[in-house]
């Protein structure tokens, strides 16, 4: 009798201390779910550190991370056009959770008829208090027992993100609101503060300029008085330095924070830090006050 109390015992705690398994598909979510979820949380993020989001394809462990989990969080259908297929084929609808949904979206400046959003909305801040909010939500419904941790680590953050968003509103001030960037990532930063975004190449990083566009852009730097060409870290950089050498001016990268490396998340660099950061190269770039 004595052992089957114990043993009844025992499943009882390890069901009560069980923690919540959630995968996330791009940094952005990952970097929410971690603050928000902390110590309550298994996280995992699908798309490997140091990895471009737009060239991602799943594959079999993959399959098996989200076969474990508890919730599956995608940033939506842009970003990640096979995330729909796969969320049918293993029949995980009931416990995913499209974020592109629940948050302002923009039309891609590519396409004139709206069908293609933006997919980079966490870039701006009211995006991403309302993907705080979001999963605030998502856990407290899954893990009810952790109400409180969840919406005191909720509540941190916010502040955190609100701070910040605070500090951006010196963009406003800037004497030269044109940017050159590598590629078409930060329209709703853009939208926020009232600035003029360049692309080098399209919603992709991969897509390649031809050289008469590369031309128009050595123009458009000198035209406009832009002394820095951005470039990423996951991209070549090859053709900002190109138009950067043509045109005379300096490069720097600028993050569109869609993934980070190894090392970064090791040393808990997070989403924070690289947007305090950008905050300091674009107001450089662009002689703000």
């Amino acid at each position: 009798m004595f052992k089957k109390i114990l043993v009844l015992s025992i499943l009882a705690s390890s069901v009560l201390f069980a923690k919540l398994t959630v995968t996330t598909t791009i940094y952005p979510l990952y970097s929410v779910v971690k603050e928000v979820g902390g110590k309550n949380v298994v996280l995992n993020n699908l798309i490997p550190f140091g990895t471009e989001p737009h060239d991602f394809e799943p594959n079999p462990k993959s399959m098996a991370l989200l076969s474990k989990s508890d919730l599956f969080i995608t940033s939506g259908k842009v970003m990640e056009p096979w995330s729909t297929k796969v969320v049918k084929s293993m029949e995980i609808a009931d416990k995913t959770f499209d974020m592109s949904k629940h948050v302002k979206l923009v039309a891609h400046k590519e396409f004139e008829d709206g069908k293609v959003y933006d997919p980079h909305y966490w870039l701006s801040f009211d995006n991403y208090i309302k993907m705080i909010k979001n999963v605030e939500s998502l856990l407290i419904k899954k893990d009810p027992a952790n109400k409180k941790s969840y919406e005191k680590n909720s509540d941190a953050y916010l502040k955190e993100i609100t701070a910040l968003q605070t500090k951006y509103q010196t963009l406003k001030t800037c004497k030269n609101k044109k940017v050159i960037v590598n590629h078409d990532a930060f329209g709703y930063l853009a939208n926020d503060y009232g600035i003029t975004q360049y692309s080098i190449s399209g919603m992709s990083p991969d897509e390649e300029p031809s050289a008469k566009q590369i031309a128009e852009l050595i123009k458009i730097v000198k035209k406009e008085n832009i002394h820095t060409v951005f470039f990423e870290e996951f991209a070549s950089d090859k053709i900002a330095k190109t138009i950067a050498d043509e045109a005379n001016v300096k490069t720097d990268e600028l993050s569109p924070v869609e993934n980070i490396t190894e090392k970064q998340n090791e040393e808990n660099v997070g989403f924070v830090t690289i947007m305090t950061e950008n905050l300091a190269k674009l107001k450089d770039a662009m002689n703000c006050q």
